[in-house]
């Protein structure tokens, strides 16, 4: 498992793990979100003209959006990470804040923050989405819940994500732990399906994701680094066979309304 070292410089990313990382490297060890969320958001758009992705990272949900909308445009504060995002046909890249978008108004039919929304400013947010809002836009605040492993070492990582490394987690991850649930959403709101991220991951695959958590370079740098250490140990023993997979889910979650 890579553990962040002291000293590495953030690139500005509302997540201050994520350039510290870099962007590629963090790609790399995400869950990918599946088609049927894009296809079911496009659907509840009055049209298919352009969505933006706020917040986008490297690009996971940009990418899906792309097969149903004509553009996307994609933005995030981190220059990395936006250099690490993954070419897609009718996708525009750009660096630039949730908040202060410079797109024209009135153009987004469909706006996304995808793990991203408990990052941004809400007053300030807001406005930006009522001013680019097309009639009858959407607007999507996604998150992935904590993840659900089977297999022999089941017990071991929920013990480690809600005992040992969960304190270590930034105040905001509390919204993303109760599916946004407590954020303002002053928007025509309606109810969204059950999505679930679903993969088959071995042992290293399991730790190089848990590396890019934040809670772990908050703990490290906290002196912890035991902690993960700790954790690595016992995985290997409840899982000798790294090459062996195991599922693991994440369960989708959010708020989804209509802008105006």
């Amino acid at each position: 498992m890579r553990v962040p070292r002291r000293g590495e410089v953030s690139t500005g990313s509302p997540n201050p793990f994520v350039g510290r990382i870099g962007g590629a490297a963090y790609a790399r060890h995400r869950p990918n979100y599946p088609p049927e969320l894009a296809q079911w958001l496009a659907a509840q758009c009055a049209q298919r003209r352009h969505a933006v992705d706020l917040g986008c990272g490297t690009g996971q949900m940009a990418g899906l959006l792309a097969q149903e909308f004509e553009r996307v445009t994609a933005f995030d504060s981190s220059a990395a990470q936006i250099a690490a995002a993954r070419p897609a046909e009718r996708v525009s890249f750009r660096t630039a804040t949730a908040e202060a978008t410079g797109l024209a108004d009135g153009t987004a039919d469909l706006a996304v923050a995808a793990q991203a929304a408990h990052w941004f400013d809400p007053g300030r947010f807001h406005s930006e989405m009522r001013r680019i809002a097309a009639p009858r836009a959407v607007l999507a605040l996604i998150t992935y819940g904590v993840p659900q492993l089977e297999g022999s070492a089941a017990d071991r990582f929920r013990d480690f994500f809600w005992s040992d490394i969960h304190a270590w987690w930034p105040a905001a991850r509390v919204h993303v732990e109760r599916g946004y649930r407590d954020l303002d959403f002053p928007f025509e709101e309606f109810a969204m399906p059950r999505f679930e991220i679903e993969r088959a991951w071995d042992r290293n695959d399991l730790t190089d994701y848990v590396s890019t958590w934040s809670a772990v370079r908050a703990a490290t740098e906290a002196g912890k680094a035991g902690i993960v250490e700790s954790f690595e140990q016992d995985l290997a023993a409840l899982w000798p066979e790294a090459s062996q997979r195991h599922p693991i889910t994440w369960p989708i979650g959010g708020r989804v309304g209509r802008i105006r």
